[in-house]
């Protein structure tokens, strides 16, 4: 029984090895097309500076479209005003401390906007989307 037993290990492991092979240099070839598919294969790396407004449409779209014009920051919204052309410090002082940068005059009166507090590289985001109008 034992003999009988190795003998069908053996020719198992005959037919399994070339498969095993071949399983194996399968994997390999798909990881290394999704590799060069991640990383564009030859294409130059994206604008950082469209990159960066793509970031800042996504923020927008998600904390601010909800008060300012959800499809279009250069009109007024239904409780905020368009702030599209905002500068970072403006941006800052609404979002960050629900405050304005000293001098400014607000556009409307209202005491609506509470603090969202986002990163620096947020805002930086946030601020080249809202200028790219």
């Amino acid at each position: 029984m034992h003999r009988i037993m190795n003998t069908a290990l053996r020719r198992f492991h005959a037919k399994a090895a070339p498969l095993g092979a071949a399983f194996v240099l399968a994997a390999f070839s798909v990881t290394s097309v999704a590799l060069t598919a991640c990383n564009g294969g030859d294409k130059p790396a994206a604008d950082p500076a469209k990159a960066l407004a793509d970031k800042g449409r996504t923020l927008y779209t998600l904390r601010c479209a909800s008060c300012h014009n959800p499809g279009d920051p250069t009109k007024d919204g239904a409780l905020g005003p368009a702030i599209a052309g905002s500068s970072r410090e403006l941006l800052d002082a609404r979002v960050n401390h629900a405050a304005y940068p000293e001098g400014y005059t607000p556009k409307r009166e209202t005491k609506l906007m509470q603090k969202l507090p986002h990163t620096p590289e947020e805002l930086d985001a946030l601020t080249a989307y809202l200028n790219s109008f």
